[in-house]
């Protein structure tokens, strides 16, 4: 399977605002979406807004995309900032899968990778 990374993509892609269509036309192949999101809200970013903007960016480019399985990997939960936005993130996304690691601790990262295998058969050593 391919994984594709999609760094900053942002408000207007839809309309190729910054590198839109190019990451866009990218992520056309994947059968997963993966939005990994901040959860402690760094550098003053709203998680939940953020993956609304997301959603809606993808929406407006492809309805056909919209559709494909998506899910939630709330990174940074090792950070006392998390605990506000998680519960939050939870509320907003009740149907979508939420995985809660920490790419610094390692924390979640088995549970996240046996749910990457079962789905699209990777993450697996």
């Amino acid at each position: 399977g391919t994984m594709a990374d999609i760094p900053g993509l942002i408000e207007g892609a839809h309309e190729n605002v910054g590198l839109g269509h190019d990451f866009l036309r990218h992520i056309m192949r994947c059968r997963v979406l993966l939005f990994v999101v901040d959860t402690a809200g760094s550098e003053g970013r709203d998680p939940v807004a953020d993956l609304e903007t997301l959603r809606t960016e993808i929406s407006l480019y492809s309805p056909e995309l919209a559709k494909r399985t998506w899910c939630i990997i709330a990174n940074k939960v090792d950070l006392p900032e998390a605990a506000e936005y998680l519960p939050t993130l939870k509320d907003r996304f009740k149907r979508v899968k939420i995985h809660p690691i920490s790419a610094e601790t390692g924390e979640g990262l088995d549970k996240l990778k046996k749910y990457l295998n079962e789905k699209i058969g990777i993450g697996e050593d």
